[in-house]
């Protein structure tokens, strides 16, 4: 009932606010709350019978409407609103839709964000001024790829609405060198797409045809804090959240699983079925009498019931801890520090394993499951994919990478092989360098402000 009342009502409003709105009206109007569209329904009639004059202040709109937009954009707007100089040249808008994809900012990034005296803002109206006015003015996003419009909606057609108007957009990668992540990529609606590493820049201009022009080589921001974990404090939070570890922890080897339980056998009539298999075969596979094993549960997997938790066998009872997404401060960047090995299946955990020299072990049931995706990184360090039969490769891949003699380091240039593919460089600072890169596309001026990292261009990636 409430449900044919609220498109009912939708039905009578809906056209009334796009004709109030005209040619400032965005398909974002159906997710805000009808007390936000009124706000800025008013704040709308209100600038444009103001006559406002000329903006002549650049700003950048951050626009986030999903988890992932959080985790990658918060901390580049972070960094700008931090320095002095860039605080007071350059105006900093943040939106903040919730409706779209559920989303809920961290307490964290919330604390953040009112330290940084950084307003969120709950509708649309700063697209509006940009529409109006859309000189030094840049909306920066993620999640843009019209091959995933279902999901990515919003993205796809805020950045066309905007080019319509003649305000840029930039957005970030998401998702790492899997091929289909990369396909996607290529179909990214903004103006400019800020990439990772040297591989998925090589693959977006060669194989799909991606103009040089709109890409930008930054490194991936959130690699910023792999040079900073202290594997020393990783050990002493592990231990305080886990108390009966202590007897464990300085004799035995740690395995790290980072995978997850939902939505990667969707496509199997017996998904939850394989899931459960998939768990049971990585338990039976490890002797506990020399290893530990820590499960880093996926944010979207589900704690009730707990398929980590319920599939437990009675010989790993103690030797076996799942940390819920909640415990942050054991996040996979910290597990991955004291780990020996990583174990997983189809995911960017992987790469970042690869990254800080971690051997890894991509375990799938069946060579045509989602850890084909990820084949290509057998050309990086120690990665090995292993599938459930014969029924011992896994436990035999296990002790050999558990093995110290049978180990194989990467060559220091392997190493660096490797980060320059996946992540550009591990210099601690991507952030610096994708705020210089939106400085650039800006067009202010950055002789005033604080020296920053120059941004790599599209045209040096071969020289």
């Amino acid at each position: 009932m409430a449900l044919k009342l609220r498109n009912l009502i939708r039905n009578v409003t809906d056209p009334l606010e796009a004709k109030l709105l005209a040619d400032h009206y965005f398909s974002l109007q159906q997710y805000l709350s009808y007390c936000d569209k009124l706000g800025m329904l008013l704040q709308s009639l209100s600038y444009r019978l103001a006559s406002a004059p000329k903006e002549t202040q650049p700003e950048i709109i951050f626009f986030l409407y999903s988890k992932a937009c959080e985790r990658l954009l918060i901390p580049l707007l972070l960094h700008l609103q931090q320095q002095p100089k860039v605080r007071t040249q350059v105006r900093l808008s943040l939106i903040v839709l919730r409706d779209i994809h559920q989303l809920q900012l961290s307490s964290a990034n919330v604390s953040a964000l009112a330290a940084a005296d950084c307003s969120v803002q709950s509708n649309y109206f700063s697209l509006i001024r940009t529409c109006t006015q859309p000189e030094k003015k840049l909306v920066v996003m993620c999640l843009d790829h019209r091959s995933r419009e279902a999901y990515h909606h919003a993205g796809t057609k805020t950045a066309d609405k905007l080019r319509q108007h003649g305000a840029k957009t930039l957005s970030i990668q998401h998702g790492g060198t899997r091929q289909d992540s990369v396909k996607d990529l290529s179909t990214a609606a903004s103006d400019v797409v800020l990439v990772w590493g040297q591989r998925v820049y090589r693959e977006l201009v060669e194989q799909y045809g991606v103009e040089q022009g709109r890409l930008r080589l930054v490194g991936n921001p959130l690699h910023d804090r792999l040079a900073q974990v202290d594997p020393v404090q990783v050990r002493v939070k592990l231990l305080s959240a886990y108390p009966n570890l202590r007897s464990q922890l300085p004799g035995k080897k740690i395995i790290l699983l980072a995978t997850t339980v939902q939505a990667e056998y969707a496509d199997q009539p017996n998904e939850q079925a394989l899931y459960r298999e998939y768990l049971s075969h990585i338990y039976q596979s490890i002797d506990f009498s020399n290893a530990l094993l820590l499960v880093k549960m996926h944010p979207l997997d589900s704690l009730s019931p707990n398929l980590y938790q319920e599939m437990i066998p009675a010989n790993g009872t103690d030797s076996i801890i799942v940390i819920e997404p909640s415990l942050t401060e054991l996040d996979v960047y910290s597990l991955l520090s004291i780990a020996d090995l990583l174990i997983t299946r189809a995911s960017t955990v992987a790469e970042e394993a690869l990254i800080m020299q971690r051997s890894v072990i991509a375990f799938d049931l069946k060579p045509e499951g989602p850890s084909q995706g990820y084949k290509h990184l057998e050309e990086y360090g120690s990665y090995t994919t292993v599938y459930s039969q014969p029924t011992d490769q896994l436990k035999n891949a296990i002790a050999t990478a558990l093995t110290s003699k049978s180990a194989s380091p990467a060559t220091s240039s392997q190493a660096l092989d490797t980060v320059a593919d996946l992540t550009y460089r591990l210099d601690g600072q991507s952030t610096a360098r994708a705020v210089e890169a939106i400085l650039q596309e800006l067009g202010s001026s950055t002789a005033e402000l604080p020296p920053l990292p120059q941004a790599v261009n599209a045209q040096t990636v071969n020289a």
